[in-house]
């Protein structure tokens, strides 16, 4: 399993062309990575598309640090506080608020609409991991080192 990949090369003034080349295959691949995130894994193989919330939060940014240049892609936030769980699975009890409920029906037989009280319970949850978004960057993750060599030789041929 791949959290991150992590290459670390020096570089000094001298070096700026293949700096340059270096930040470019970053954000290519930062790019790719959150492509085959939303289109690989969020439109139907992993997860059923209901409202694209999870798939439209996926973003990403390149940000350079001293001599760190760090591709990221991340996804959910405050709207979409469920991305976690489909990513880990969850497995335990969740706390359950009161809350109003409308009900039409009552062991299967119609009744006349009205709303009803559900006090406040707990309910034990299995979701199963979905890992959206680590087997996407395992996938990209083979073709990084190639990429950065690459990167490399064009700048020193530049």
């Amino acid at each position: 399993m791949v959290d991150s990949v992590d290459i670390r090369i020096h570089l000094n003034e001298e070096n700026n062309r293949v700096k340059i080349e270096i930040r470019r295959t970053i954000t290519a691949l930062t790019l790719k990575l959150q492509r085959v995130i939303q289109e690989d894994m969020l439109s139907g193989q992993r997860l059923k598309v209901q409202s694209g919330r999870l798939r439209g939060s996926l973003v990403s940014r390149v940000e350079e640090t001293g001599g760190l240049i760090e591709g990221i892609v991340s996804a959910g936030g405050a709207h979409v506080k469920y991305a976690f769980i489909h990513e880990f699975g969850l497995s335990g009890s969740l706390g359950i608020k009161e809350h109003l409920r409308h009900i039409k029906q009552v062991f299967g037989k119609p009744i006349t609409p009205r709303d009803v009280l559900v006090k406040a319970h707990s309910r034990t949850v299995k979701f199963k991991e979905r890992r959206f978004m680590r087997d996407s960057l395992d996938e990209i993750a083979k073709i990084v080192p190639k990429n950065i060599d690459k990167a490399i030789e064009r700048g020193l041929n530049g």
